[in-house]
């Protein structure tokens, strides 16, 4: 790991105004700890298989320098649920941090932390880095997921990957990528919604990208993939909430590989550059009452804020009265990204990624990313132009 690295991340932390909310560490987990919450009581959250692979050795390591880890030894599949939160929620006052060794658990120590105002210290132990900084977490209610804001200051630890023990580089890979749309779906919404650019969020996101395309290594995905999660947090998630990215995985399920992810990338440049280029009358209307039943099931959530959320961005659209101009202007864009589809995928599978060899379960999830309630991006101007019906 270069040296420089959490500089270069705490600098960009400071450009955003986040200064004071986050801040890289280039140096030992148990230092960062001492440092944050010094012979302090802590909560360390931990999936079963980190604590028996370094855990155990690390909470030993705490106490030895005066801190006291109450070990909270999760569940595969942990979520924020009515189920169990009272039991997460069971932590005793007194905690000054809570810490997190596994990246699936990023959401629910920002939960406790927001509660307890208290920071989170987060150890990466992979390039991966999607959610890691998030500005509200999905809580799990009766099966569909409500957002949650979360309030917490943030430390992250980066992994050391001179010592060969990281993992998901593949997966890190198409992760950036697919923010190639959620640029041009945030652009899309303001040229309907209006409103004040996140632009200082919106270049850092682009420029990580582009860096990450076209220099692939390890120190380079990590780094673009911190950059683009330092520029979430800013703009409140502003640019990637609103993606039909980021609303597909809300649909299909966060959990899904990175083949699932190129497949999908594929598919929304393809069908973006087509709605782009044809501007004929529409093919098909859309079926509000079927999406609505859709949605419904996908969620398992009541279907009125959906109905709701259509009203919403069609009365949007019909105040903007320029939805064509909007299409055209992005068409040598979904061009250019179109054709460098071949080298992301290219380069996926020379890092260790799959494809995805069945996407018929994720069409409904497809269809309807770009009908979320308080989204609104390219695939909403597709379904409204008739293309997504076909779908």
């Amino acid at each position: 790991m270069n040296e420089c690295t959490a500089d270069k991340l705490n600098n960009i932390a400071a450009t955003l105004s986040l200064g004071a909310r986050v801040k890289f560490y280039d140096e030992d987990a148990l230092k960062v700890v001492c440092s944050v919450a010094p012979y302090a009581r802590i909560a360390a959250l931990f999936m079963k298989e980190t604590f028996y692979a370094c855990g155990k050795g690390f909470t030993e390591r705490l106490k030895n320098a005066g801190i006291k880890p109450i070990n909270f030894i999760m569940p595969e599949n942990a979520t924020l649920n009515l189920e169990n939160v009272f039991d997460l929620i069971g932590v005793p006052d007194g905690v000054r941090a809570v810490v997190c060794f596994d990246r699936r658990l990023v959401d629910i120590s920002a939960y406790l932390a927001t509660i307890f105002k208290v920071p989170v210290i987060t150890v990466l132990r992979t390039v991966e880095t999607e959610g890691v900084l998030p500005a509200k977490v999905p809580f799990y209610l009766g099966g569909g997921a409500d957002f949650f804001p979360v309030d917490c200051a943030y430390h992250v630890v980066l992994p050391d990957i001179t010592q060969n023990n990281t993992s998901g580089v593949a997966e890190q890979y198409i992760s950036i990528m697919s923010n190639i749309t959620a640029l041009s779906d945030y652009r899309a919404r303001l040229a309907v919604y209006g409103g004040k650019p996140e632009k200082a969020a919106y270049d850092v996101i682009k420029t990580a990208v582009l860096d990450a395309f076209s220099e692939p290594d390890e120190e380079a995905l990590l780094l673009s993939g911190l950059k683009i999660e330092t520029a979430n947090l800013a703009s409140d998630g502003a640019i990637i909430y609103n993606s039909a990215d980021y609303c597909f995985r809300r649909l299909a399920g966060f959990n899904i590989s990175g083949g699932v992810r190129l497949a999908l990338l594929d598919k929304l440049l393809g069908l973006y550059l087509l709605c782009a280029e044809e501007l004929n009358d529409v093919f098909q209307t859309p079926d509000y009452n079927k999406r609505v039943q859709e949605l419904s099931g996908l969620t398992k959530s009541d279907d009125g804020e959906f109905l709701k959320g259509f009203i919403k961005q069609i009365e949007k659209i019909k105040r903007c009265k320029k939805t064509d101009s909007v299409k055209t202007s992005f068409k040598k864009e979904f061009t250019a990204q179109k054709a460098a589809l071949k080298i992301i995928k290219e380069k996926y599978l020379s890092l260790g990624g799959t494809l995805c060899d069945n996407f018929s379960p994720y069409i409904k999830a497809l269809k309807c990313c770009g009908d979320l309630p308080n989204v609104f991006n390219f695939m909403t101007i597709l379904r409204e132009s008739g293309f997504a019906e076909r779908l």
